[in-house]
């Protein structure tokens, strides 16, 4: 549902008006501004990500969501796979897509998968729990825990990426 920008301040509003610290002061400059990002936190989970000779990548065939992470890294490792897989044959699209999909299907599962407490873990909604949750992040910078943090929130090892053929110049076309 989009909502007018009368109604985004309207619930800002309504959310924050009994908070702390700069929260009246911040509200308070709402009626001088139109430019409002007012967005909720969300998933894209698709089956296909092609069809025809369109092929999605990014945010646009699999957000990860600001709470997962990985957003620019997995964009970037799936346009690689995409020109990859598409230089490798020799433009039959079908093909290339379908093999797209196939080497980052698994790679975009984790990339998928939210940190422990998942939503309401990183976006806590009371101070009890905002608290908890930047004590437990300062916790996990510390070693001995530094290291089964990385693990868990680096995936760039859950991916193996093949060395693509150069671009031939027969195969550009202008």
């Amino acid at each position: 549902m989009i909502l007018d920008p009368a109604a985004q301040k309207t619930i800002l509003r309504e959310r924050y008006d009994d908070g702390a610290w700069e929260s009246r002061s911040i509200l308070g400059e709402l009626d001088r501004t139109q430019d409002l990002y007012f967005d909720r936190v969300s998933q894209i989970r698709m089956e296909r990500w092609s069809r025809g000779r369109v092929a999605l990548v990014g945010d646009a065939a699999f957000c990860v969501s600001l709470v997962a992470g990985q957003g620019a890294a997995l964009a970037m490792t799936a346009a690689y796979v995409l020109a990859g897989e598409l230089t490798r044959s020799s433009g039959a699209y079908g093909r290339a897509f379908t093999q797209y999909e196939l080497a980052m299907r698994d790679y975009v599962k984790q990339c998928q998968e939210l940190p422990p407490g998942g939503v309401e873990g990183m976006l806590p909604r009371t101070r009890r729990a905002m608290w908890m949750r930047n004590q437990s992040m300062r916790m996990l910078t510390r070693w001995p825990l530094r290291n089964f943090a990385a693990g868990m929130f680096h995936k760039a090892d859950a991916i193996v990426l093949d060395d693509y053929p150069a671009l031939s110049k027969s195969m550009v076309t202008c």
